[in-house]
């Protein structure tokens, strides 16, 4: 049996870096396997082995760094790469990272080996743990619990009342905004309207949002204009929404909702529900049966992974803007290449029509899709177009691309995914009956940056595609129809609730004003929102 002599110093190091090896590259699976289990993504695929050699890879060169460093600073090597490991598999601040990096290489002054030992142990047991879990739960979809905190009473149904399909659609912008002579769009004003006209709907052209984001947005027309607005910073893109008005009077009148929404506005908290689902906004998994190649599913993967790390991202975000600089680059920027809103959004869509098979009477069904929401992924024909070829609403594209991608997508969405959902409501006696209400929470957001407070005068263009907001809504009984009025989309939802959510509303006209927010995403200043100058058309 051959051993290793320790007592040589040459050998000694050589065994410290092969520990390290282990211990960075054993920490790097966990945390990857860790990222997997989390959005339910299948093991056994090329990506997944892709990214794995990479972060083995990866792994050596730190264990090369720890033996150039030894016997001086090798602690150092251990204490940034452990607080690396521990900051991809858990959310931590920066300074609690730099905390980590001093109690670990303090550790490894005295006790190098013990030290990645214990990293070894730690991590491999994370990693042993989630193997398993995947393992466990490998080629079963997902079960879907009911996260609703406010169960309604079933006792209180009404079973007579006429069934409600809403679909909140991200970013799904106003059809006045779409021939607004400030933005790129088409025909797709003409389009649009000729598809929801041709079934049934009544449409309004000129609604509008009164805020530019939606965890603003979203609890205001729901609230019919009267919820509190934010006082705490919400740039961090996630609200627990209060009790809204919509979901306590549809609960009122004997109304059973059922809600899935995006994890960022949580609706499953405060609302009366009978059931709710908050839904990875981004999730990995649905880009597993995409037509995305292996390579481009393992960037995306590997981009995550460093997104989960707040020191990788701000080191990676400010490498990827300065060689941009350099290059005078105009590729997608690396934080907006772990999205997959959209693409998660047509897997959600389409989840949500296959159910409405089973609607019934006296039910909402309620959604909030990140839909025809950036990345701009679909080309003319509804086709996925590949990774390095989409598009996002701040650019850095320009903004004739940014326009065309979008008004792509929503004709993939409209003309595939909506065609569908309204096919498979025409199937059942509740579907045929149901009000089918579709509308936007804000505009296309196809600008640098939507409108603050912060003392300029926003131009023209970026109050159009902040603020137009698509509205539509199928009455049974009612013909189609253009609406006119300029209505705000709290208006709309407090005529509709008057109106005992029976039939479309029609509320008073009164002047359009919106909301500024400040860099913090709270709402500062109430201005006037400008008349949109339309492109001329022969329609």
């Amino acid at each position: 049996m051959t051993t290793i002599n320790l007592d040589d110093p040459h050998k000694r190091e050589w065994s410290l870096a092969s520990l390290a090896f282990a211990a960075f590259g054993i920490g790097f699976l966990a945390s990857l396997l860790n990222l997997l289990n989390f959005n339910k993504y299948p093991i056994f695929r090329a990506e997944v082995l892709i990214i794995s050699v990479i972060l083995l890879a990866i792994a050596a060169i730190a264990a090369g760094i720890y033996r150039a460093a030894q016997p001086r600073i090798s602690f150092a090597i251990t204490g940034i790469f452990g607080a690396i490991i521990t900051d991809l598999s858990t959310d931590i601040s920066t300074n609690v990272f730099f905390t980590i990096i001093l109690c670990i290489a303090a550790s490894a002054w005295f006790q190098p080996r013990n030290v990645l030992k214990l990293i070894i142990a730690a991590f491999g047991s994370v990693m042993l743990f989630q193997s398993v879990a995947l393992l466990i739960g490998y080629g079963k979809p997902p079960a879907q619990s009911n996260e609703a905190k406010r169960l309604q009473d079933p006792k209180m149904a009404d079973n007579r009342l006429t069934p409600i399909v809403h679909l909140v659609l991200d970013s799904y912008m106003g059809l006045e905004g779409m021939n607004s002579s400030e933005g790129n769009f088409g025909n797709l004003r003409a389009e649009q309207e000729q598809f929801y006209l041709s079934r049934g709907f009544q449409i309004y052209p000129q609604a509008y949002s009164r805020h530019g984001k939606t965890v603003n947005s979203l609890p205001e027309f729901l609230s019919y204009g009267k919820g509190p607005h934010a006082t705490q910073p919400r740039n961090v893109q996630f609200t627990v929404a209060p009790p809204l008005d919509y979901f306590l009077d549809l609960d009122r009148k004997g109304y059973r909702t059922t809600v899935s929404t995006p994890s960022f506005v949580d609706l499953c908290v405060n609302q009366p529900l009978t059931a709710c689902n908050n839904y990875n906004s981004s999730d990995l998994s649905s880009m597993a049966s995409s037509d995305l190649s292996a390579t481009e599913r393992a960037k995306v993967i590997g981009l995550t992974m460093l997104e989960l790390s707040n020191f990788a991202a701000i080191i990676t975000a400010t490498v990827d803007t300065q060689i941009a600089k350099l290059r005078g680059s105009h590729e997608r920027k690396l934080f907006n290449r772990t999205k997959l809103y959209s693409l998660t959004g047509f897997q959600q869509l389409d989840a949500f029509t296959r159910e409405l098979a089973s609607l019934k009477r006296g039910e909402v069904r309620f959604a909030h899709l990140l839909l025809p929401h950036d990345p701009y992924i679909m080309d003319d024909r509804c086709r996925l177009l590949s990774e390095r070829q989409w598009i996002d609403e701040h650019g850095p594209a320009d903004f004739a691309k940014r326009d065309a991608a979008y008004a792509r997508q929503t004709r993939c969405m409209t003309n595939g995914a909506l065609r569908r959902l309204i096919a498979e409501l025409d199937k059942t006696e509740a579907g045929r009956a149901a009000i089918v209400l579709i509308q936007g929470d804000h505009g296309s957001r196809t600008v640098d940056h939507v409108p603050l407070a912060d003392g300029t005068r926003p131009s023209l263009r970026a109050m159009t595609m902040t603020h137009s907001a698509f509205f539509a809504m199928r009455i049974p009984g009612e013909p189609s129809a253009s609406v006119q009025g300029r209505y705000a989309l709290d208006e709309l939802f407090g005529a509709f609730a008057v109106a005992g959510f029976s039939s479309a509303p029609r509320p008073v006209s009164h002047s359009a004003e919106v909301y500024l927010m400040d860099g913090n995403w709270i709402p500062r200043q109430r201005i006037a929102l400008p008349e949109f100058t339309q492109k001329f058309t022969k329609n």
